[in-house]
Parts: C-alpha cells; sequence; structure tokens
C-alpha cells in the first residue's frame, strides 16, 4: 500500500506520522510511505531582489527543516520513507503528488472544528477533499490507537459509496489490524422504524447471525440495505457485527454511537464533488465529521454526469 503523508511540522502532522507508525500489521507488509512537505511559492520581487539560486535554496532549507524530524520520527518505529517537496498551492499539490502515486492513500491530520458553521477539517483538508477523491484518512486527535487490531465502524446506506466503503477496507485490511473487529452500521430514520422503536435515538447492536425478537419487523428494511456489504465481509473472514441504528439523523446517530463505543476508526463512502462551491462530503459524512472526532476514513468517488 502507497501512503501520502503531508506534513508541515504541527502536531496536526506529527499526529498523522504517529498513526502510521503504529500500524504494525500494515508495516509488515513493507507499505511505501512517502512524506510530502509544500513550500508556497514566493514572490516574484522577492526572487528578483535575492536571485533565482538563493531562493530555491531558501526554499529547500524551509523544507528540509520540517522533512527531517518527520522521516525521524518514523524510523525511530523502523518505518523506512523517502520525502521530498514541491512549491506551490498546498492543496493541489498534495492532489497532484497523490494521482500521480497509483494506489495513494492520504493519511493527514487535521485541527477540525466542533460546530457546522465553520470548516470542519481546516482549510488545507477541506480543500484537499475538494481537489482530489483518493482516500483520505483525517486525523482530528493525537491519541493513537494502543492495538494493532481496530475496532472499526464502516457506515453504509445502500449507495455505491458504501459499497465502495467496504471493498476499500477489505483490499487494504493491513491497515485495519491483523484481527480488526468491523461493526457494520446502517441508520433508519426512526419515522420509518416508529412504531418499532422507542423514541429518540435507539441503539440495535446484534451478532451477524440473529436479530434480536424486538427488531424482528425491522429487519426487511436493514437487509435490503446491508446485505451485500454484510456478505463482502463476511466472505472476506472478517469478524462482523451488524449495528441497525434509528435515529432523527444518520450522521448524529453514527456519531454518537462511534462516542458510545469508543470506536478506534470510522469509515465512509461519500460522493467527491470536486469543487469548493458545495462542501464535497454529503450532509452525512458532514453530520459525523461535525459530531465526532474519531479518525475519518473517506473512500470517495467523483460524481458520475447524468445519463441523458
Amino acid at each position: 500500500m502507497k501512503i501520502l503523508i503531508p506534513v508541515d511540522g504541527s502536531d496536526q502532522s506529527n499526529a498523522a506520522l504517529d498513526f502510521v507508525g503504529s500500524r504494525a500489521t500494515l508495516l509488515g507488509q513493507e507499505p511505501d510511505v512517502h512524506i510530502l512537505n509544500v513550500q508556497p511559492a514566493l514572490p516574484v520581487r522577492v526572487i528578483r531582489a535575492v536571485g533565482r539560486s538563493e531562493a530555491k535554496a531558501y526554499q529547500r532549507a524551509q523544507a528540509d527543516d520540517v522533512l527531517r524530524p518527520a522521516v525521524s520520527r518514523l524510523e525511530l518505529v523502523g518505518v523506512p520513507a523517502h520525502a521530498s517537496y514541491v512549491i506551490g498551492s498546498r492543496a493541489d499539490a498534495i492532489g497532484a503528488v497523490a494521482v500521480r502515486g497509483r494506489g495513494v492513500g492520504i493519511v493527514m491530520g487535521s485541527r477540525g472544528h466542533s460546530g457546522l458553521k465553520g470548516l470542519l477539517f481546516g482549510s488545507m483538508t477541506n480543500s484537499v477533499l475538494a481537489g482530489c477523491t483518493k482516500p483520505l484518512l483525517v486525523l482530528r486527535s493525537a491519541k493513537v490507537p494502543l492495538r494493532d487490531s481496530l475496532t472499526v465502524g464502516i457506515a453504509v446506506d445502500g449507495s455505491r459509496y458504501g459499497q465502495a466503503a467496504v471493498r476499500w477496507a477489505i483490499k487494504h485490511r493491513d491497515l485495519l489490524g491483523a484481527e480488526p473487529r468491523i461493526e457494520l452500521i446502517h441508520v433508519l430514520d426512526e419515522e420509518l422504524a416508529k412504531p418499532a422503536t422507542r423514541e429518540g435515538l435507539s441503539f440495535r447492536a446484534t451478532p451477524v447471525y440473529g436479530l434480536a425478537g424486538e427488531d424482528h419487523n425491522l429487519a426487511p428494511m436493514f437487509d435490503k440495505v446491508m446485505a451485500g456489504a454484510l456478505k463482502l465481509l463476511v466472505k472476506s473472514g472478517m469478524k462482523v457485527t451488524v449495528v441497525r441504528l434509528t435515529g432523527a439523523g444518520a450522521g448524529d446517530a453514527i456519531a454518537a454511537y462511534a462516542r458510545k463505543r469508543q470506536l478506534d476508526l470510522l469509515v465512509m463512502g461519500s460522493h467527491g464533488q470536486g469543487t469548493v462551491k458545495s462542501f464535497v462530503l454529503g450532509s452525512v459524512a458532514m453530520r459525523v465529521a461535525a459530531r465526532c472526532d474519531k479518525p475519518l476514513l473517506l473512500i470517495r468517488e467523483p460524481v458520475r454526469a447524468e445519463r441523458s
């Protein structure tokens, strides 16, 4: 697996390095880890004043000051990595490098916001989301999972985006640990679920081999959405628990469940708008991002053009 880690020397980018460095199963497969620093272009008047060669030397030195400790941070835990820097817009450069590296997944730290009114991931992360459809793991906290095998929530809604998230998790299961525990999550709007559930947010978590009796009449609704994803996960040999949630909003329900269960990672599929004019995640992923600080892995695909 190829992994691109953009770094700028911040605590957030160090969190991304530490997360990758903690993945013992992944590292046993000798992943290709690329550390990238992006230096802003200098104004033309500055280049003219100091000379082109001096300007390049300055930018190279600035990049080295960030890249050297980042490489050392991974080397301390036995992770070889190669480093490079580019000059230009950070978001555009990160997306361009990721696109050139076939199979790349991007791991980024982000400061994030606690509310929906501001940018949820910080300006650079949002810009990367807008301009690149490569898988992106966003770390909202510096806390690294203590165990290699993670408890992972994968949210599905019956769309191809949810299926893409499941397929990616299966293909790249080394990122999740030797024996990850998968919780396949679907949220049924409580208006559709009534009167089978009580008012307010309700959690339903049962093994794959059965349903709680009180949920019997909801089974067809959940099965219609979850059957395909569940079949893929079971066939892969992963340990799976089906999580049936009802709530007034899917994003809020998923975020609340992730906090309650202390999931190590949330995986979601989402459309990629490719423009900063509209938020790039879609409403459910946006709500999850706003309400939960768990690591969020976004598997995104471009929106297909409508057929005429």
